[in-house]
């Protein structure tokens, strides 16, 4: 039986020459951001003034802007990311003909992310001072091997709710791109922790620095969970290297740092991170949870920028699971406020309804190491911060199709891997996978179908081959999936050997385009076009741009 496959229409063969728009150069794939730079000055995150800004200010910015429809700026000529100081493709193969491919992780590998070869922490652990900022209980210690680490702990009564959740989020955005901290599991005794003489805290009520003794660290380890045996369970979390400067901002730029040239707000990797945010329910993708490092000698280093806390994320927030709004609202929007009382609160807001509180209550009764994190409610043109992020705001549908093929990016293999980290039950676990996995499918088909989902264009079958994305997500319709494909010296289909997803192209040299189009099933037109540039002379063929 002959399966049928996709089809290949033949549109148009110019023998014009195309026009020429981009350069015959290598493509970027490092923007230069490591010149020596001065150690800039440490700023403070101030959480009152970031909320305050983010629930007054940036809401009536964003109406009054017009930079909301500009593209991002930091993208090579084939509309990727270059690896930078803020972001480095770990996946990435390309080569110098502009061909791009992604390698995949081992299970091993995503289990241990950005840990690498790196010991486990090994006791006992010196605690050094006392956790000064965030909600989770936690202080600073240094291992037997001298490495510092901030222990973090769980609320009481919910294991795994912000240990697992942190430690398999920061796999997961390790493994697309972004600058994280080592971090892994550790169960630990109170007999495993020796108390530096110069041991300090800060009481968090006349907001000072006190002595840590004993007692009242005996006092913070009284409230975290503990097993029977009287094991605890934390993340540790390697200390980032460097010279903490402060966090970064979602827009404008460190004006200290003669390497940060674009707009934060323009960054596609700030503003990719909103759809990988969603698909993990990062809520708590603010300010105060970046961090930038200095790396180098005084005077000949420059900075790094961190994704230094991801453990907002799944259906966890600090000290007990999310509320069930939380996802898909912000905490105080004037527009809601405004429509409820214009329409006397007869307009319902997604997450509205007894049905929606009942049905979170009961996820978290029945998963409460996941706390309120489902795939059943996610829409994801409804998935928010709890505050506005301007580069989030920022994305277009370019963007939005980036920050999805990170999503993409992961199989099944990876995903368990990186869940295994967490060391969950094998319900949670199977659970976690599931919703993950539902949430990568809806991304999918919310931000693969505004554009022409083809990529990883290469040279090969005497033509130029593409990965048609939607397909490989497992969207469907590859039997009846038409590609309508035009440009100068393309081999009609019936002439050429190259398949549904290869296009023919004419021994031809000079300055070319090939233009692509979809359409899938049940619609009635193609979808916007994807044009690759290439520059071909003699038998050598190098792609020189995408246009999307």
């Amino acid at each position: 039986m002959t399966r049928p496959y996709a089809s290949l229409v033949w549109l148009v063969l110019c023998g014009c020459n195309a026009p020429v728009r981009f350069s015959d150069r290598a493509i970027l794939w490092r923007e230069p951001d490591t010149a020596p730079i001065p150690v800039p000055a440490t700023t403070d995150a101030l959480p009152d003034y970031i909320g305050l800004r983010d629930v007054a200010y940036l809401p009536l910015d964003r109406e009054l802007k017009l930079d909301y429809f500009r593209e991002a700026v930091n993208v090579n000529a084939l509309d990727e990311v270059p690896d930078s100081t803020w972001f480095e493709d770990l996946r990435r193969i390309a080569d110098d003909r502009g061909q791009m491919r992604l390698r995949s992780f081992s299970s091993a590998q995503m289990e241990r992310g950005a840990m690498l070869d790196d010991p486990e922490p090994k006791p006992p652990f010196t605690v050094t001072k006392g956790k000064g900022a965030g909600a989770n209980l936690g202080f600073e210690v240094k291992d037997a091997l001298g490495r510092k680490y901030l222990f973090k702990m769980d609320p009481p009564g919910l294991v795994g709710l912000d240990t697992s959740t942190e430690v398999v989020a920061t796999r997961l955005a390790w493994a697309s791109g972004w600058n994280v901290p080592s971090e892994t599991l550790v169960d630990f005794k109170a007999s495993d922790l020796r108390l530096s003489p110069e041991a300090t805290t800060r009481d968090p009520r006349l907001n000072s620095k006190l002595p840590l003794t004993r007692a009242l660290l005996d006092q913070m380890l009284h409230t975290a969970p503990a097993a029977a045996d009287g094991t605890i369970r934390a993340i540790a979390s390697r200390w980032i290297a460097g010279q903490i400067v402060g966090p970064f901002a979602y827009f404008g730029r460190r004006h200290d740092d003669a390497n940060d040239r674009v707009p934060h707000e323009d960054r596609r990797d700030l503003r990719g991170f909103g759809t990988f945010s969603m698909w993990i329910n990062n809520i708590d993708s603010l300010e105060t949870n970046t961090l930038d490092s200095y790396v180098g000698k005084t005077g000949k280093g420059h900075l790094l920028h961190y994704q230094q806390d991801v453990g907002g994320a799944f259906g966890a927030r600090a000290e007990e699971p999310i509320s069930w709004w939380m996802g898909t609202d912000i905490y105080l929007a004037p527009s809601r406020i405004l429509t409820s009382l214009l329409t006397v609160g007869l307009i319902k807001q997604p997450w509205d309804g007894d049905n929606v509180r009942v049905d979170r209550a009961r996820l978290v009764a029945a998963y409460p190491e996941l706390g309120n994190f489902d795939w059943e409610h996610f829409e994801p043109a409804h998935w928010h911060p709890v505050l506005d992020n301007p580069a989030f705001e920022r994305q277009t549908r370019r963007d939005r199709y980036w920050g999805a093929k990170r999503v993409l990016a992961f199989n099944e293999e990876e995903l368990r891997g990186a869940i295994r980290s967490g060391h969950y039950r094998p319900q949670a676990a199977e659970r976690l996978f599931e919703v993950l996995w539902k949430r990568r499918e809806r991304i999918a088909r919310a931000y693969l179908a505004p554009v022409a989902a083809l990529d990883f264009f290469r040279f090969e079958k005497g033509g130029m081959c593409f990965d048609d994305l939607w397909v490989v997500a497992g969207l469907g319709g590859e039997n009846v999936t038409r590609y309508a494909v035009s440009g100068d010296g393309v081999i009609p289909p019936g002439e050429s050997e190259g398949g549904p997803q290869c296009v023919g192209l004419r021994v031809q040299d000079g300055y070319r385009v090939v233009e692509l189009r979809v359409q899938r099933a049940g619609e009635r037109h193609f979808g916007p076009p994807v044009r690759v540039h290439f520059v071909e002379r003699g038998a050598d063929r190098r792609i020189v741009g995408i246009e999307r």
